[in-house]
């Protein structure tokens, strides 16, 4: 692992790649901390609060598709810059909604254009790098970079809630959006450009279908989803957690921040770890039971340094698995990857968005909530695992 190197031009379109998840992951993250604020100020229940992160993943995840065609058909830069374009639109009308009919359709606009990022991200490692060593490096890099924005994003972001109201956080964040579609549109090297025939419909169809016929991708895809539904889950609820303890948007923030580098930490130690991916996939199996059997017993609604442990332990474990996911799923595509980029990120978003309506069936008051759930998650992500162990060694016999 240590000894894969990156050239200088995988290097220019590993940072481009960075940069995209980053501009799609800060669409949610610069606004988490400021929920319960913005469900006090229109007047809504934690329920409508909760369905907005649902509905934007679950159009985040069926977007893919739309952005995975286009990508295959008309390159890369052309699917993020119009996404980017559409995202940017979205935030405005945020900035200008008064109501939570008009915020809804704002973030479901940013759900049509972020989904650009989330497909052309991961299609521009597959596009690039053709190395195992490489891609489960670029991976777990991918995965570090990733945490920048849960990292700084809700502190920024909760910082100007506070100073300036959650209108202008959507109004900032548009103009960030619009530099970032620049400056995307002037540097970015395009990894797949247009195919002289274009791409038939049959095409496109085949290709969703040919790697969906794929076990090993489409089961280490949907166990994405509930590692993502991890990450995703503590940042859209604990806010209402921390609301119930008496902690501001501000400490909610720093929580935030020790999470994302406990990622960021597990990613690292993933991306120079000498063990084989599955072996280290399961291995983070086990952990997740671990954390989640013994945090139901710890009460952590009795200690923020309980709360902070918990943080911690699940971040580095998610840091470890998450990149794990996308390179047993993406190693054996070799062909119209953009299509498969798209698959394996509308499996992972629209299932994170389905995973999602389990928490808004309950009210949040603290954490042990959250910790039963995500452990019922995690055994359900074991019984995959042998699932698709065993399947694989049928298919090792039939052959």
């Amino acid at each position: 692992m240590s000894g894969a190197k990156f050239t200088s031009n995988e290097v220019r379109v590993l940072c481009f790649a960075f940069f995209s998840v980053v501009i799609g992951l800060m669409a949610v993250d610069f606004f988490n901390p400021s929920l319960p604020t913005i469900q006090k100020d229109l007047e809504v229940g934690q329920g409508t609060m909760k369905n907005l992160i649902v509905f934007y993943m679950l159009v985040l995840g069926l977007a893919q598709f739309f952005y995975g065609s286009l990508s295959d058909a008309k390159g890369r830069k052309i699917a993020l810059t119009s996404g980017l374009g559409v995202a940017a639109v979205g935030l405005f009308l945020g900035y200008l909604a008064q109501n939570i009919v008009v915020l809804d359709i704002s973030r479901v606009l940013t759900a049509l254009g972020t989904a650009s990022c989330t497909v052309i991200s991961r299609a521009l490692i597959v596009d690039t790098l053709q190395e195992p060593g490489k891609l489960r490096k670029a991976f777990s890099y991918f995965s570090m970079a990733s945490q920048l924005s849960p990292s700084l994003a809700p502190l920024i972001g909760s910082f100007i809630g506070i100073h300036f109201g959650w209108h202008v956080q959507f109004l900032l964040f548009a103009v960030a959006v619009i530099a970032g579609l620049v400056m995307i549109a002037a540097l970015m090297p395009e990894t797949h450009p247009a195919p002289a025939g274009g791409q038939a419909k049959t095409g496109k169809v085949e290709a969703y279908t040919s790697v969906l016929k794929n076990v090993n991708f489409t089961s280490y895809s949907i166990a994405s989803a509930l590692i993502f539904s991890f990450t995703i889950a503590f940042y859209a609820t604990a806010p209402f957690a921390f609301d119930a303890l008496g902690v501001s948007p501000l400490g909610n923030s720093l929580f935030y921040i020790l999470y994302s580098v406990s990622i960021i930490c597990g990613s690292f130690f993933n991306s120079w770890i000498s063990w084989t991916p599955k072996d280290t996939y399961l291995r983070g199996l086990v952990a997740y039971l671990v954390i989640f059997v013994v945090s139901a017993f710890a009460d952590l609604d009795s200690s923020l340094w309980k709360i902070g442990l918990f943080s911690v332990a699940l971040g580095f474990t998610c840091g470890v698995v998450a990149p794990l996911t996308l390179t047993l799923s993406m190693t054996m595509v070799e062909k119209s990857r953009g299509a498969a980029s798209a698959v394996q990120g509308a499996i992972k978003m629209f299932f994170t968005g389905l995973l999602l309506l389990v928490f808004d069936s309950v009210l949040i008051t603290g954490f042990t909530t959250i910790v039963l759930i995500f452990l019922g998650f995690a055994a359900v992500l074991l019984a995959l695992h042998v699932f698709t162990t065993a399947a694989n060694r049928k298919e090792k016999v039939s052959a």
